[in-house]
């Protein structure tokens, strides 16, 4: 469940369903987690939680730049079930950090931690795609490893997180207020692996599944020259890889079993995904 605690101080699908804990999420398939969130605006920040165009659910975190600051920065604290208080979350059994985010600040960005008082960040650049995302202001799903997030010392500790999400602009920014620094987030958790993004809702390259479902083999069509293809199951499981080099391949599906599986398609260091049933 989403819920939110408001508390300004000066002034936070996935398809392998493997060991999981929300964040930030309406994904029945995500396991158990933090009960609701409290905000503190770091600097130049409001937030609100939009119902409509959110990545999944009935709402997202909308954090509007108001230009208060040469910066922005906004954090998200975990509280305990009874929304009473903060809390501090054990995350030392997952390896990835999942979240979904649309924006079109042109600005680096950190998404930081913080455990045993000891903050971690991980930089977002537009200009490099880190992690497929896009300053397009369409919703991309990032899965980072904990190993991506530099520590400020080495005493941090994935066992004592008590910040979830930090948002936070590498560097000074212009004080224009406008919706050019304003970011959207939703669907925020970790997992115990990489998670493939199959939303309908997040914009892709163009990529056709024919037949669909089917028995034997499909053939995959892409708008650009498919580099490799990978078929997994719902468990995150790989079944098939192929080279390509084609914007058009067919694939023996024959030997798998019956089910729905994803495609994961990658062009020039970017990755498409979509779903199949084999019948």
């Amino acid at each position: 469940m989403k819920k939110i605690n408001f508390i300004v101080l000066l002034f936070i699908s996935a398809v392998t369903y493997a060991q999981t804990f929300s964040i930030y999420t309406e994904n029945s398939n995500i396991g158990a987690g933090v009960n609701s969130l409290r905000f503190s605006n770091g600097s130049g920040f409001a937030l609100t939680e939009p119902g409509t165009a959110t990545y999944e659910g009935t709402k997202s975190l909308l954090f509007t730049y108001n230009g208060t600051s040469s910066y922005f920065h906004a954090i998200m604290f975990p509280r305990n079930a009874a929304n009473t208080s903060d809390v501090v979350l054990d995350l030392s059994a997952y390896s990835y950090y999942n979240l979904a985010i649309k924006t079109a600040s042109p600005h680096p960005f950190y998404i930081r931690i913080r455990g045993n008082n000891v903050t971690a960040k991980v930089l977002i650049n537009p200009a490099s795609n880190s992690y497929n995302f896009t300053n397009d202001n369409q919703w991309h799903f990032m899965s980072i490893p904990f190993s991506a997030f530099i520590p400020e010392s080495s005493s941090f500790s994935l066992s004592t997180i008590s910040e979830i999400f930090v948002l936070r602009s590498e560097n000074a920014i212009s004080t224009v207020v406008g919706s050019s620094n304003n970011f959207q987030v939703d669907n925020i958790y970790v997992s115990t692996s990489s998670v493939l993004s199959v939303m309908s809702g997040e914009k892709k390259t163009a990529l056709g599944i024919f037949p669909n479902p089917a028995s034997s083999k499909i053939t995959v069509v892409a708008d650009q020259n498919m580099d490799k293809i990978i078929i997994y199951d719902t468990a995150g499981q790989r079944t098939i890889s192929k080279e390509s080099g084609e914007k058009t391949s067919q694939i023996d599906i024959s030997k798998l079993s019956i089910g729905t599986y994803i495609i994961s398609v990658e062009s020039n260091g970017k990755i498409t995904s979509s779903k199949f049933i084999k019948k």
